[in-house]
């Protein structure tokens, strides 16, 4: 979608809701990663951590094998049909492939590299504590954050590191999934949208796109039969939304791959 729209999704099953929190929690890493600053560097530390806690939750190694089987065993089917530019699918092919070879040679649970730190065990005990990482709880933390920015950026990227390199495979799973479908207009009366789910081709992902100018934003729910997107708005000064009124036309993607 153009940058003259703001783009909103909503996953519809667990391996692509988890796809996108890793995706969004590695971008906030890297954010802070770059910036000078204690406080960059501290919050690039706790978006470690988060990561971690989510990826103790399940195991999103095999689930992402299983996915890009998936879509390699889709696309290599489309090299039958004579329309399809056959290089760009050859090249897309290639880095699934890759992509699973890198997979294959991830040892071990994610995450776990970090349970040998107890530098970083102690932070995230004290983190789920309000106010819990000041100076005189934790003064190892306060004599990390004085380091120079160098040091402590070797530091980040060395415990980020095995999630580095699953979110170069979930940046391929997820470009495959986004690069299905057409964004194509469609109008929301009275500001709601419904439209029934085919449960012979299972959406991935449904993605919106809102003029950019626009003070609204949608809500999208779905279940095992349909989907939703209800607009809501949020008037200048205020942060209590209300619903749209009239229609809204925005951009529809419904991703199926």
């Amino acid at each position: 979608m153009s940058g003259k729209y703001q783009t909103y999704e909503q996953p519809l099953n667990e391996r692509i809701r988890m796809c996108l929190r890793v995706e969004t929690l590695m971008k906030r890493f890297h954010y802070f990663e770059a910036w000078k600053g204690d406080w960059s560097a501290y919050s690039a530390l706790l978006t470690i951590l988060e990561l971690t806690s989510l990826l103790e939750r399940g195991d999103l190694k095999q689930e992402l094998m299983k996915e890009l089987e998936r879509q390699h065993a889709a696309l290599k089917a489309l090299a039958k049909h004579q329309e399809i530019d056959h290089s760009k699918l050859d090249i897309i092919l290639s880095k699934q492939k890759h992509a699973l070879e890198q997979l294959h040679r991830l040892d071990g649970k994610l995450g776990e590299h970090l349970k040998r730190v107890d530098f970083l065990l102690g932070i995230k005990q004290r983190t789920s504590i309000p106010g819990g990482s000041c100076d005189f709880d934790l003064p190892q933390l306060r004599f990390w954050l004085n380091r120079e920015h160098d040091p402590r950026v070797i530091d980040l990227q060395t415990w980020c590191a095995p999630y580095c390199r699953l979110e170069g495979v979930i940046e391929l799973v997820l470009k495959a999934i986004r690069d299905s479908a057409s964004a194509r207009p469609v109008i929301a009366e009275n500001g709601f949208y419904q439209q029934p789910l085919d449960s012979k081709q299972p959406t991935q992902l449904i993605r919106i796109g809102v003029a950019a100018n626009e003070m609204i934003y949608p809500e999208i729910s779905a279940g095992k039969h349909r989907y939703s997107v209800r607009f809501m708005r949020i008037d200048a000064g205020e942060m209590t939304p209300t619903q749209v009124k009239e229609d809204v036309e925005f951009l529809l993607s419904r991703c199926t791959l």
